[in-house]
């Protein structure tokens, strides 16, 4: 049996009309028109998959889905790939809202390498925790790395205040948009640009 025997087709579809319509010539030529109607539109399908098929999905609709689902920390400026992780990764932040995983997953979605250390593992002010972002694939767009962290209210514990973060780039990929740390170190052969973010919420 073939894939033709089981699908939707014009001929599967006019098998499924009562015996007792069939013999009406008038009945019969409606239900051929639906039929074929019905079955031409097969190839829409894949259109309405959505949830299974973001990776397809143009930038337009993803702005769609974002708004449809919340997804209160997107950014428009995101490029197409950093959007489609962001809509994947949102109904997990959705369930895990205030937590560490929360801000890990969010912030990933924009900086994959990122990682989140809380107060007691890096002996800080209770409350506060402390960003580990590796910008190699960045631009060292000053202003777009603002806006990733000002989204972090919407994600993050109302308790917890963010106290640093350190953005990590190779020493070659270094840009003077960095300049602006307060202190940089070679660490792991990398060096770590750190920048207090304390005012931010």
């Amino acid at each position: 049996m073939n894939d033709s025997e089981l699908g939707i087709t014009r001929e599967n579809l006019l098998l499924i009309v009562p015996p007792a319509l069939t013999h009406d010539p008038a009945m019969m030529a409606r239900a051929a028109a639906d039929a074929e109607a019905l079955a031409a539109r097969l190839a829409e399908i894949d259109r309405v998959r959505i949830i299974s098929n973001i990776d397809a999905l143009d930038e337009t609709v993803l702005d769609i889905l974002a708004r449809d689902f919340k997804v209160d920390w997107w950014d428009p400026e995101y490029s197409i790939e950093e959007k489609r992780r962001t809509l994947k990764g949102s109904w997990r932040v959705h369930k895990i809202l205030g937590t560490k995983a929360a801000v890990e997953t969010a912030i990933r979605a924009i900086y994959p390498l990122t990682t989140v250390e809380e107060w007691f593992e890096y002996g800080g002010e209770p409350y506060h925790f402390r960003l580990n972002i590796d910008i190699t694939s960045d631009s060292g767009d000053r202003t777009r790395q603002k806006r990733v962290l000002e989204r972090l209210n919407f994600y993050k514990s109302f308790q917890n205040r963010s106290l640093s973060c350190r953005w990590e780039k190779p020493p070659s990929q270094s840009s003077r948009s960095m300049r602006h740390t307060t202190n940089r170190r070679l660490h792991n052969r990398r060096q770590t640009l750190l920048g207090d973010f304390a005012g931010l919420p």
